[in-house]
């Protein structure tokens, strides 16, 4: 019989056991928040203050599917309580990116390319909603209708933040056309000293050379009227006060000039000095530089050294200000597909550094398997995922009534197997399944091989023929114990 046969005819219109991962589950994604995770409200709570949480867990026991339960509750908590809720930052394949940065870097990640990592994710999604730019369904809507106006309610400084992170830690495609619209949009002429210096030395280095002119052609005239003037002064001096003032406003044209050279000299060691160090972005050297040059420079007082973790943590500070500002209360970090390898590990430390983890307006969720944190030290909650049997009932049968074929109802998971297979003989082998992927894998089997009858009792049909037979469905039979011990004993650990 084929397996959608025999699912029918206990009222399920698609398989609830075919989940290869959460990422992929078709029954997960029709309603994520409806199968909560066993220690949904655990992690959820642990995390409320903002607080970070540590979660472990093996292989199966759901990491995935809690990491997409948070970022999905607090999207909408968001949107349900402007200013209480939290911007999520999901880091999928997390031990993937960290060897990608390492990479970038040639060393060891540490806790400044980990908020570097955190900036990166973020900040483009903000400048997207900001310039107007049309949410395409995969970044987090604002709970607040004018993002721009938000930001400029705060005053001049939140914009530039803003602009400042934007050049920084934007995307590579357009960046610097998106900070002349920022600046545009905000009003901002983005100048600093270096730019006025250069204007005010031209008009005071032409000024000069004019009253220069003016001096010698009238010379003679001018020294007569000033001994004049100036019966109480001798000659000499009043003679040689035109050229003393001449030289003073020739000497301000040339300070401001140097201070100009000197500036735009500094501004490039300056973006030479933030190419070396925003090490995980994907914006190559040239966009860096135009969005950093001495023309119309940011505030490059901010820009990080390499390694230097106290400038990223002011421009954190910043980033939560601004996303106080847009409706959120804090920023939280969901941390998943982390590995247990030397690179993963390191990445974990990086990321639950004490200076990033004890914030009041970052919370960091991260969800490894256990080996991966043995070692691991930091002051947040930890949470491990662990599965009872009637936890696993609850969740299998729930993604049973997901999968009914409505008005039928669903069936319950006892009603599968024959009846003299106990309902604690079931609770026994969810207990040894122990976790959600497991227990799933094992129901698929069985299904797979219920269906299956051995190879001496398949009749002998053509194709043609073969696709055509379909066993009535009052002729379908629950789960036999010779179908479990058969399988069972196939899937023996050794």
């Amino acid at each position: 019989m084929e397996r959608a046969v025999w699912l029918r005819s206990f009222g399920l219109a698609r398989d609830p056991f075919d989940a290869p991962d959460a990422r992929r589950d078709e029954v997960l994604a029709l309603e994520p928040m409806g199968m909560m995770h066993v220690r949904y409200a655990e992690v959820h709570g642990a995390t409320e203050v903002p607080h970070s949480c540590l979660v472990e867990g093996v292989p199966g026991s759901g990491r995935t599917a809690l990491c997409m339960q948070l970022v999905a509750e607090d999207e909408h908590a968001a949107l349900q309580r402007p200013g209480l809720g939290r911007r999520v930052v999901p880091i999928d394949r997390f031990t993937e990116v960290a060897r990608g940065v390492e990479e970038r870097r040639g060393g060891e990640i540490t806790a400044s390319e980990a908020i570097d990592l955190v900036l990166h994710r973020i900040v483009p999604e903000i400048v997207d909603e900001v310039l107007g730019i049309a949410n395409d369904g995969t970044r987090p809507r604002m709970p607040v209708a004018d993002a721009a106006a938000a930001i400029e309610s705060a005053g001049p400084s939140a914009c530039r933040d803003l602009v400042v992170l934007q050049a920084l830690y934007d995307r590579a495609d357009g960046a610097p056309s998106r900070t002349m619209a920022l600046r545009d949009r905000f009003a901002l002429s983005g100048g600093v000293l270096a730019e006025a210096s250069r204007s005010w030395g031209m008009v005071l280095l032409g000024s000069s050379v004019l009253i220069c002119i003016v001096l010698v052609a009238f010379g003679d005239s001018r020294d007569a009227a000033l001994v004049r003037a100036l019966p109480t002064v001798a000659p000499e001096w009043a003679q040689a006060l035109p050229w003393i003032g001449l030289g003073l406003v020739f000497s301000a044209s040339l300070g401001l000039l140097g201070r100009w050279a000197v500036a735009g000299l500094y501004s490039r060691s300056r973006v030479r000095r933030a190419m070396r160090s925003i090490v995980v972005t994907d914006r190559d050297a040239d966009d860096l530089g135009t969005c950093l040059n001495e023309w119309r420079p940011v505030d490059l007082r901010r820009v990080p050294k390499r390694g230097a973790i106290a400038p990223r943590l002011e421009l954190l500070d910043r980033l939560e200000r601004i996303v106080r500002l847009l409706g959120w209360r804090s920023i939280a970090v969901v941390v998943d597909g982390v590995g247990d390898d030397a690179t993963s590990r390191r990445a974990i430390r990086a990321l639950l550094d004490e200076r990033i983890v004890q914030r009041s307006g970052t919370s960091v969720v991260l969800a490894a398997p256990p080996a991966a944190v043995e070692d691991v030290r930091v002051p947040c909650s930890r949470v491990v995922l662990d599965w009872p049997a009637s936890a696993l009932r609850r969740l299998i049968q729930s993604r049973l009534d997901r999968c009914a074929d409505r008005p039928v109802a669903a069936p319950s998971l006892d009603a599968l197997f024959e009846p003299a297979i106990t309902r604690q003989e079931i609770d026994g082998l969810l207990a040894r399944w122990a976790t959600p992927r497991a227990a799933l894998n094992a129901m698929h089997r069985l299904v797979a091989a219920h269906n299956e009858p051995p190879p001496t009792q398949r009749p002998m049909l053509d194709a043609e023929d073969e696709s055509s037979v379909e066993v009535p469905w009052h002729l379908a039979h629950p789960i036999t114990r010779a179908t479990l011990k058969r399988v069972l004993d196939h899937h023996r650990p050794a």
